[in-house]
């Protein structure tokens, strides 16, 4: 869920500690992302209260290796019977999710820590449905 509704890196989800969340801020600090960069991410109900069943002072939140992570995101989509597509399969549902949302390309990138903009096109998957939607109001 860090992943898939924060857009956490993986190396960012497996580094965070109760310390960089504030369940009443509604949100999480990544204080190491990608080129050593700090940024808050804001956070929605579901991962709020998935966090919030955390045992308290659990450092880190995750831990484990990178290749710990992946064998037990391969458990986990086994178990619930879906292919298993990789941790940035998750961070990319949470852009497209966000921008299927009507959010704009700078929300996106500020929510997954791009630094340019032009970055968080890559997770805008406008349908033509939507295009037409859209274009059909003018």
């Amino acid at each position: 869920m860090l992943c898939a509704h924060a857009g956490l890196r993986i190396s960012e989800a497996l580094a965070l500690t109760g310390k960089d969340i504030s369940l009443e801020g509604r949100a999480l600090t990544v204080r190491h992302g990608k080129g050593g960069k700090q940024r808050r991410v804001v956070i929605g109900e579901t991962l709020i209260r998935t966090l919030g069943r955390l045992p308290e002072q659990q450092d880190p939140l995750i831990g484990g290796s990178y290749l710990a992570a992946i064998e037990r995101l391969r458990r986990l989509c086994l178990r619930a019977g879906v292919a298993y597509r990789g941790y940035h399969a998750l961070r990319h549902y949470a852009g497209t999710r966000l921008t299927q949302e009507g959010a704009s390309l700078d929300d996106v990138a500020r929510h997954l820590g791009h630094s340019v903009l032009e970055t968080a096109r890559i997770y805008a998957k406008w349908s033509d449905e939507s295009l037409r939607r859209r274009v059909g109001r003018w």
